[in-house]
């Protein structure tokens, strides 16, 4: 088990180089957008913008704050043609980094989650819970799982200090491992990121 906090991130231009994303785990660690299978991350932005072309690659997104979005998907040779509002928080939309997409602002600039994964090579999962007290995060042989705050205060046992919103826990023992998040106060909210080899998925 790691603590990943908010110093342990790093900052990645997109490969548009219209913005930059804070990157909180990736496999390979710090691998760019043509080299890694999985990412999971955080970007703000404010702007009516063009998505970056990742193809190869399969994209969840979602709203952690702010007024909201609307992204445009078209790919041609599929048919796909897809406006999708998403102005709620911790509601994921799936979607092809193959596809043109397109960004529309719907009010005041937005932080969103995103998590990227290689098709050949991983596939991932996102669950959200909201709980007061104890939450127990299970990992299996052969996975990676992510539990990132996003809302409420958390603190894990041994740990001497809380985590801090978009801070997480990286759980991917080669046998599999457990631990306990413990909630104080009013209910948490975490994104539990569930990373798997694409066969296992």
């Amino acid at each position: 088990m790691r603590i990943v906090r908010t110093a342990d991130c790093i900052s990645i231009p997109w490969k548009n180089g219209l913005g930059a994303s804070s990157v909180i785990a990736s496999d390979p660690p710090g691998a760019g957008y043509d080299k890694v299978n999985w990412q999971v991350g955080s970007t703000e932005f404010g702007i009516d913008c063009p998505f970056s072309s990742l193809p190869g690659m399969d994209r969840q997104f979602m709203l952690l704050s702010g007024g909201g979005v609307e992204l445009h998907c078209i790919d041609v040779i599929s048919g796909v043609d897809i406006r999708q509002p998403l102005n709620a928080p911790f509601v994921p939309f799936a979607f092809r980094g193959d596809w043109q997409t397109t960004c529309r602002m719907l009010g005041e600039p937005v932080q969103v989650f995103n998590v990227m994964t290689r098709r050949a090579k991983a596939a991932a999962k996102i669950s959200l819970p909201r709980w007061g007290g104890s939450l127990y995060c299970a990992q299996r042989a052969g996975e990676t799982v992510l539990a990132v705050l996003l809302a409420g205060s958390v603190q894990v046992p041994g740990e001497t200090s809380p985590l801090g919103l978009l801070e997480a826990v990286l759980l991917d023992s080669p046998r599999g491992e457990s631990c306990e998040i413990l909630a104080s106060g009013a209910q948490a909210r975490m994104a539990i990121v569930r990373i798997a080899p694409s066969a296992q998925v």
